[in-house]
């Protein structure tokens, strides 16, 4: 394209006097406009950038026949509480109101309609597995948007869906997703970590997050230079000390495979009693942890190293001596010691076992309603490549960014909807997987700059190249050349921009620069005297002077197959 067919936006000016210079380089190069707090719009380079980005999702999304398809925004309420997850999003979740009253939500996120179509449509279960994938706008009501993109109330994102007949088929395809994400992430430039999470609004039984150091980042990773290894500490939150009375609540159709239906299982706390084994001495502990971690044996041994043999008491034994099974099981009349995992230290009003079948204990609180020993690290590490032997003089502490997050749901939402239509008998088995693209633009903003103007990979710049010809309408070599090369490389399809504007060469450069096309080709007559054109490779701050005969197949070599 030519400068003059075209609209820049670029600007020379700083916006924001803060120490956020991300927003200063974006709206520099002519990438977004603030319409107000959380709400941006994209502008023609910052839509480009979006788009050579959604190319590189969408190649690797069709390397593993993902299917693309299109949800709408604007849902019904009624879906979101058949899942319970319009209680669980509450204020997050933008309500609102057609002319009839109807109380529609603008989507967060798609997992409900996505299995209820699956759930009513897709007849042959042979056919799975199927991943179906959209790259679309979200909406979250976000108290406190922060950072312009990083955490906005409108959002582009990717989000995918996989349905598979048998747990191991899931299985495969999540490890096969995680080396998907890791490629996407490379080819963006972008190095990524990725560890173990937490399930929290989204539900299921495992899930991995994928980070990128930042120090705009909202969650804290120490790392150990020296092996190479990190681990993750989350932010914590402030909490308010609202304390509610305790209750018992009775579930006549309780079902422990749809217990997501009934609890809300991010506040459930599950109680396991151990035998703690000292020579002849024998004696008995309650062990509270949160519902989606797992005891680590090993951490039990190092806070008691005096004990020479620690047993779980199996369901089987929960069951004969209190007639319970052991997901109603809590340490709340039985008295025995009780020690907590950390995580839970500043929990309040959480669920727990009630020793008394089909009921839970809700707004339980620490000492109000449990008399507590002591909070202990107890859980096993949810974080991949921790030091065994950290040292925290090596440790050095980096916030980050959550780029993406992907989850193994099993039947979670596949199992209230089956039920509900009554149309298969198999169990399906789900997974979904999430990238922000508005968190991936900021990410890269920051990583590919030099304070003053962006840099952008080659891989996804708005333009691949621009060339910027000096006095051309008082040089007819320098033109003619300039748009050879032009017409030669839109033929070829290859995305370059022409300054074809009558300006100052300092000028053309400078906005080239903060636009962050990382590639500029400078025709001046001085080397085509020579034989000679200049490119520049900002990327990596290299000059280099090529033969004017040879410049067309130097870029064209260059410039194909940047997606494979």
């Amino acid at each position: 394209m030519k400068t003059t067919e075209y609209f820049l936006f670029t600007s020379k000016n700083n916006f924001n006097k803060e120490k956020n210079i991300i927003y200063n380089l974006m709206i520099k190069g002519g990438l977004i406009n603030k319409l107000s707090s959380g709400i941006y719009a994209f502008l023609p380079n910052g839509l480009k950038l979006i788009n050579n980005i959604i190319n590189i999702i969408k190649y690797n999304m069709n390397k593993i026949n993902g299917i693309e398809m299109y949800i709408p925004i604007m849902q019904s309420s009624s879906i979101w509480k058949d899942s319970k997850r319009y209680y669980k999003y509450g204020d997050e979740l933008f309500k609102l109101y057609d002319r009839k009253k109807k109380l529609f939500i603008l989507s967060p996120t798609n997992e409900e309609y996505i299995t209820k179509i699956i759930c009513n449509k897709y007849y042959n279960f042979n056919l799975f597995p199927k991943l179906f994938y959209q790259i679309q706008t979200k909406f979250r009501d976000e108290i406190r948007p922060r950072c312009n993109i990083l955490r906005s109330k409108e959002f582009l994102m990717k989000d995918a869906y996989s349905f598979h007949n048998s747990k191991k088929c899931l299985d495969n395809f999540y490890l096969n997703m995680i080396d998907i994400y890791i490629n996407i992430f490379n080819k963006i430039g972008l190095n990524i970590l990725y560890k173990k999470a937490d399930c929290g609004n989204i539900g299921g039984y495992l899930s991995h997050e994928f980070y990128i150091l930042s120090k705009y980042g909202e969650n804290n990773i120490y790392i150990n230079k020296n092996e190479n290894k990190y681990f993750f500490i989350k932010k914590k939150k402030k909490i308010k000390f609202n304390y509610k009375n305790i209750k018992l609540i009775y579930f006549s159709n309780f079902l422990i495979k749809n217990i997501n239906n009934f609890i809300n299982t991010n506040i459930f706390i599950k109680t396991y009693l151990v035998k703690l084994y000292k020579k002849k001495y024998i004696s008995k502990l309650f062990i509270l942890i949160p519902f989606y971690k797992s005891i680590d044996i090993n951490k039990l041994y190092i806070l008691y190293p005096l004990i020479k043999k620690i047993i779980f008491l199996s369901e089987k034994y929960i069951y004969k001596k209190y007639k319970i099974l052991n997901i109603f099981f809590g340490p709340i009349g039985i008295n025995y010691p009780i020690i907590a995992d950390i995580s839970l230290k500043n929990w309040i009003n959480f669920i727990i076992g009630s020793n008394k079948n089909k009921s839970f204990y809700f707004n339980v609180n620490w000492y109000k309603n449990i008399n507590i020993y002591g909070f202990f690290d107890l859980c096993k590490n949810i974080n991949f490549y921790i030091s065994s032997n950290i040292n925290n003089k090596k440790l050095i502490k980096n916030k980050s960014i959550e780029l993406a997050h992907i989850f193994k749901l099993m039947d979670y939402y596949t199992n209230i909807f089956i039920n509900k239509n009554n149309i298969l008998n198999k169990n399906i088995y789900m997974g979904c997987y999430g990238i922000g693209i508005n968190r991936l633009i900021f990410s890269i903003i920051e990583k590919f700059n030099n304070k003053k103007s962006i840099i952008f990979p080659l891989s996804i710049s708005p333009f691949k190249l621009g060339i910027i010809p000096i006095n051309m309408y008082k040089n007819k070599i320098v033109y003619n050349l300039s748009f050879n090369i032009y017409f030669f490389l839109k033929k070829n399809n290859i995305d370059i921009l022409l300054d074809d504007r009558k300006l100052y060469f300092g000028e053309m450069l400078t906005d080239f620069d903060v636009m962050g096309i990382p590639n500029i080709l400078i025709i001046s007559n001085k080397m085509l005297k020579l034989g000679l054109v200049e490119f520049k490779d900002r990327n990596n701050n290299i000059i280099k002077f090529i033969n004017k005969n040879n410049i067309c197949n130097f870029l064209l070599f260059k410039y194909n197959n940047l997606f494979k």
